[in-house]
């Protein structure tokens, strides 16, 4: 086994790479490409982790992956040996840590703050809405008991009443147009979200996302028809990464405040992505390759 750790070694550095290069290009973990380098392969979490650790170190130097396992098939461990697998379902957020102190404080109270005062208001409404009746009850009532003798003290004008009635009916009408015209107009119903795909080469899909994001949205990653190895970054931040069976997934949740998530499959056959339950199917350039990137653009 060290014989392909010395040689992915050797490319590494005829390549001009430190690990912590090799860690941004592959989103392997720094430890992991050192135990492939040493040959220390009981560190991996499991046997599909060891095969498919070197396939993507050797591609990402410059070598053959697929030939590289097949020369050495009887000195690694096989995918379908027993290995250590999970169900993941993480959330990951664009905090990179909570707040201390006061702000800290106020961030956690701010929920329970804005139901105060939401119940402040709907109690301050409905007292509004009491005591504005009040007065309007006291108002008719006045009128009911005095409007006979007012119409005395007018002397019965009937011009009068008649151009009153006139103008009544004259503001009416308008009122009926405008009602009418109003109700002609369309009402524009807000912006969904918008899936569109803006660029595929041989093993990477673009998609750009525009219209209105919802406050909370949802990447599903899921292994369907084998094993896959996967990993999520958001806005340059690394989130979650996993190892997935045939039939788990690994969910990664995030704001509408995100502006770029980045994704690294290791067996794109076999693993399907959805945001917020939309498909998001590899470009058609990219289908024949085995590893695939994905970047989802948030506009």
């Amino acid at each position: 086994m060290n014989d392909i750790g010395e040689k992915l070694k050797e490319a590494r550095k005829e390549k001009g790479y430190t690990l912590d290069d090799l860690q941004q290009i592959t989103k392997i973990q720094k430890r992991y490409l050192i135990a492939v380098e040493e040959g220390k392969l009981e560190v991996l979490p499991g046997n599909f982790y060891a095969r498919a650790f070197i396939k993507q170190y050797a591609d990402s130097v410059g070598l053959n992956g697929e030939e590289l396992l097949e020369e050495h098939t009887d000195s690694l461990p096989q995918a379908n040996q027993p290995s250590v697998t999970k169900q993941v379902t993480s959330t990951q957020t664009r905090s990179s840590g909570k707040n201390s102190g006061f702000l800290g404080t106020l961030q956690d109270s701010l929920p329970t703050i804005l139901i105060v005062l939401l119940v402040l208001a709907i109690i301050f409404a409905i007292y509004l809405a009491i005591t504005s009746g009040d007065r309007n009850d006291e108002g008719a009532n006045f009128i009911q008991e005095n409007g006979t003798e007012g119409m005395v003290e007018v002397d019965g004008n009937e011009d009068a009443m008649d151009s009153d009635e006139d103008s009544e009916n004259t503001e009416g009408s308008a009122t009926d147009e405008n009602e009418d015209d109003a109700s002609d107009g369309e009402v524009e119903e807000p912006e969904g979200q918008s899936i569109e795909e803006t660029d595929s080469t041989t093993n990477t899909t673009t998609y750009t996302i525009t219209g209105e994001h919802p406050e909370n949205q949802t990447i599903v990653l899921s292994a369907e028809g084998g094993d896959t190895w996967v990993s999520v970054e958001i806005d340059g931040v690394m989130g979650n990464q996993a190892l997935l069976t045939n039939g788990e997934s690994l969910t990664t949740e995030f704001d509408n405040t995100a502006e770029t998530v980045n994704l690294v499959i290791g067996n794109a056959a076999a693993t399907t992505v959805t945001l917020n339950d939309e498909a998001l199917p590899y470009g058609e350039a990219a289908t024949e390759a085995v590893r695939q990137e994905m970047t989802v653009i948030f506009e």
